[in-house]
């Protein structure tokens, strides 16, 4: 998980190693709302809204 932000709301830029390479994957984006301390709802967006971001569609493996 990559952390940003969206509409001024924790998000995540979501990611998984490739099992073949040395190399993660984008798998889309999760968008928390939350409501005072508690997470009210989570908004998942495919791979495509991850530019807007400034995210990559991929991540070297090694970071993580």
């Amino acid at each position: 998980m990559v952390p940003t932000r969206a509409n001024g709301q924790p998000a995540f830029g979501l990611y998984v190693k490739d099992p073949n390479a040395a190399v993660l994957h984008a798998t889309g984006l999760l968008v928390l709302t939350l409501a005072e301390d508690k997470i009210s709802a989570m908004t998942g967006f495919d791979t495509g809204v991850l530019p807007l971001f400034g995210l990559p569609r991929t991540l070297p493996g090694g970071i993580m």
